[in-house]
């Protein structure tokens, strides 16, 4: 468990933890310590910064490979029309109406974005000129799809936003979207109006010789059936009511007549001489006969006063007043005349007049059932003028409408020529790639952190493992510029941190045990975490103190001690010591400190028998007494079964763990391996720990503090 736990998970609570001995019991406070987080963030910054860096090299490639596009934008303002068929010549208008509401302004978004404006656009632009249908299609497909309407907030201004890999080209794009945008709907209603007039053209002239056909057909239906008329009725019904005026009169005029005739003729059967007949008296002729018969009767008087009968003059009167009365009389007989010959042309007029009256009521019986027919052709003519009418009406205002029509939208502002890109947005693409770089960064420094089990401080050693913390090992190359051996460096440098950490180590080591610390076992868990390095500069620092040491390398199968210091395969060693065939003494190899090394040379049989048997612990009381300190380099635990047993043998068992690399699972199933009872393990050591790195992983450590004590190793 490493410190980027306590970040991620709750931390145990100490007391529940076993002890080891000489462990204190510690609580801790209240106080916030962000020291853990901080900690976090600095030693996987490395991490960080690489995902970090990773996204904003991607982001870069992105930038890099994307297309150059530029972006120009031109404003409309949509105004709402409405038709105006009031004005002077009749025909229809457009004129300002209502605000439109969102629905229109939606629409009016997708004829902006519709194949057709595209079309239109292209084909002003000249775009489409030279290309077979393919690539006019294609062309018309990306005028479409990089065109874009954006709704001004509540507004009803719209900006017409178009891409083209050109400042310029893009500008003139998003202008003539505009202004054929403006111009769509007056277009579509000219180009409506024009397509309606040319449909009803030849469909007015057809109804206009319908109309006629269908007039000229009542006309000859009325002239075939005598239907003529001239003030609303037919020439038949007016001639019966004439007929019936003259008959009428005529009828009067016979009464009148027989009446006067009559009257005449009766006064004169009376005895009447004619004179109070009343057309006598009315007679001009008469009336200058009467005055006549007058005088002359006046002269016969006279006369035949003076004169006799026979008197001449007397005699030519009385013939004179005698020819007036004749000439009356004769006028009379004429005017009775006149009266007989006027009453039979009254009476012959009657007839003839009645005799027509009923030829003419006749027709009228012939007319009316002809009108069955004349009716319905005058229906027929009626529909069809009211149909020419009609249509004709619609032409007319559809040819008075042509060229009054007014756009739907008006341009606010053109667009201008942009003089950068709107894509790659280059500053916009680095920070989001630095902004997901660090995001990602961050989740795989946690996750990381999460899934990371490696053993790095004391504390998680020691709340982690059960075990007391015996020190940590530093790596060589971080405390250390010359050295570049661990084994040499312990009397290289004797005053260095990597020679004071083993003489660290060995006081740990002795404080731990209650007793003798004269045979001491170093193992790990794993192959690889540097127990013999730990064990050879261990053995070497007892050496260099002046005390009789030897390093028993007891790992068969690694013979790590003897390829650490170089040792020849050939030399003798631990295993032939066991079967006897050399001493002790011909196996020894002493270095320059006197430090003595029994080896272990590579054998094809199996002797793990020897070093868990007997003979290997008679030889470990024989190093007893000939050495001060042996230092065992056990194999690991996992993996060999033999170091479980060797290590019951020394007085003191450490168990190595490798810096950040041993999982503390795999150090906990070994130290379980390692029974208490018969295994004295005193502690744990951290080896290979990079004293440049250990400040980034928390303060529970003494080595967190080598910063501030290094200058005593100068």
């Amino acid at each position: 468990m490493n410190s980027s736990h306590h970040i991620i998970s709750a931390a145990p609570d100490p007391r529940d933890l076993p002890m080891a001995p000489g462990q204190s019991l510690m609580v801790p406070s209240d106080r916030v310590d962000l020291s853990g987080s901080v900690a976090f963030f600095r030693r996987r910054s490395g991490l960080i910064a690489m995902v970090t860096a990773a996204a904003l090299a991607i982001g870069g490639a992105i930038t890099w490979y994307t297309p150059t596009t530029y972006t120009a934008d031109a404003m409309v303002s949509l105004q709402a029309v409405t038709e105006d068929r009031s004005n002077a010549t009749g025909g229809a208008g457009r004129q300002a109406g209502p605000a439109p509401d969102s629905a229109y302004v939606d629409t009016q978004v997708e004829i902006i974005k519709s194949r057709d404006l595209a079309q239109r656009v292209a084909t002003a632009l000249g775009a489409l000129d030279g290309l077979n249908p393919t690539e006019r299609a294609e062309t018309i497909t990306r005028f479409q799809s990089n065109v874009s309407a954006i709704r001004s907030g509540e507004s009803y201004a719209l900006k017409i936003v178009f891409d083209a890999d050109s400042g310029q080209a893009a500008a003139k794009a998003a202008n003539m979207y505009a202004q054929q945008f403006t111009q769509l709907e007056m277009q579509a209603s000219q180009e409506s109006n024009r397509e309606t007039t040319r449909l009803v053209a030849p469909r007015l002239e057809e109804l206009r010789r319908q109309a006629h056909a269908d007039t000229e057909r009542l006309q000859r239906y009325r002239i075939a059936n005598g239907l003529l008329s001239t003030s609303g009725a037919s020439l038949t019904e007016q001639e019966i009511s004439s007929y019936n005026q003259e008959v009428t009169r005529a009828r009067a005029e016979t009464a009148e007549s027989q009446a006067r005739l009559s009257t005449a003729l009766q006064q004169l059967q009376s005895g009447s001489s004619g004179e109070d007949v009343g057309e006598a008296l009315g007679s001009s002729v008469i009336g200058s006969l009467r005055a006549r018969e007058t005088l002359v009767g006046g002269e016969v008087a006279n006369l035949s006063a003076r004169y006799g009968p026979n008197h001449p003059q007397l005699v030519r009167a009385q013939g004179e007043l005698a020819e007036v009365r004749r000439n009356i009389q004769s006028e009379i007989g004429r005017i009775i005349s006149s009266l007989q010959a006027r009453r039979d042309v009254a009476q012959q007029r009657l007839a003839s007049l009645s005799s027509s009256l009923g030829a003419a009521r006749g027709d009228l019986a012939r007319n009316n059932a002809a009108m069955v027919g004349l009716d319905e052709l005058e229906r027929a003519a009626q529909s069809s003028q009211a149909l020419y009418e009609s249509y004709l009406n619609s032409y007319r205002q559809l040819v008075a409408q042509d060229g009054t029509q007014r756009p739907n939208a008006r341009v606010l502002s053109l667009a201008e020529v942009p003089l950068l890109p709107s894509s790659p947005n280059v500053p916009l693409n680095m920070a989001l790639a630095l902004v997901i770089g660090l995001g990602a960064g961050l989740a795989a420094a946690y996750v990381a952190e999460a899934l990371f089990r490696g053993l790095t401080t004391a504390d998680e050693v020691e709340q982690g493992l059960g075990h007391r913390y015996l020190g940590s090992i530093p790596l060589l190359a971080s405390v250390s510029r010359k050295a570049r051996r661990e084994v040499p460096a312990i009397t290289q440098e004797p005053r260095s941190a990597f020679a004071e950490s083993f003489r660290s180590l060995r006081t740990s080591i002795e404080q731990a045990v209650y007793g003798p610390t004269q045979v001491i076992a170093v193992t790990s868990a794993l192959p690889k975490e540097g127990k013999t390095t730990v064990s050879s500069c261990l053995a070497q620092t007892l050496a260099v103190s002046g005390l009789p040491t030897i390093l028993v390398d007891c790992d068969l199968r690694g013979r790590g001690v003897s390829r650490l210091l170089r040792l020849s395969p050939e030399h003798p060693g631990l295993i032939e010591v066991l079967e006897g065939r050399v001493s002790l003494a011909e196996a020894l190899v002493t270095g320059e400190s006197g430090l003595c090394v029994l080896p272990i040379r590579p054998s094809d049989s199996d002797p793990e028998n020897l070093l868990t048997g007997e003979i290997f612990a008679r030889l470990v009381q024989e190093l007893r007494a000939c050495f001060d300190h042996v230092v065992l380099d056990l194999p690991p635990v996992l993996p060999i079964a033999a170091g479980r047993t060797i290590a019951g043998l020394a007085d003191a068992t450490v168990l190595v763990v490798r810096w950040r690399k041993t999982m503390s699972g795999a150090a906990r199933s070994a130290l379980g391996m390692l029974p208490r009872d018969t295994v004295n393990v005193v502690g744990v050591t951290i080896n290979r720990m990079d004293m440049r790195r250990r400040r980034l992983f928390g303060h529970g450590d003494p080595a967190y503090f080598y910063r501030e004590y290094k200058g005593y190793y100068a």
